[in-house]
């Protein structure tokens, strides 16, 4: 794999290479470090690489804090997970049960 030098000395690696070597890097059994030494790249760029490749696979999960008004519960109240599964309660008396059986879901 070719990587361009700059002026300064410093190697350049395209996007297309660097996925490359991100992709090989994942399937070998190698340290950064030493993966880094065989393919001639800084430890540091490969770090810096990993680092990016894992921001952009997960973005930050953000969350609202809603402050709702102190009142009796009259209405539903619904749990959405991020695995898919929702629970439904039709009044406040089934609250009690909620920790239950949030327990019981897989998460």
């Amino acid at each position: 794999m070719n990587s361009s030098k700059s002026g300064s000395g410093r190697r350049r690696w395209t996007a297309k290479q660097r996925q490359r070597l991100l992709a090989r890097f994942h399937e070998s059994q190698l340290t950064q470090r030493d993966f880094a030494g065989r393919h001639g790249i800084g430890l540091s760029t490969l770090n810096k690489w990993l680092r990016v490749e894992g921001e952009a696979a997960s973005p930050a999960v953000k969350f609202q804090e809603v402050v709702l008004p102190n009142m009796p519960m009259r209405y539903a109240l619904e749990v959405v997970s991020p695995q898919g599964w929702t629970v439904r309660l039709q009044n406040s008396s089934e609250i009690e049960t909620l920790a239950q059986v949030l327990q019981a879901l897989p998460c």
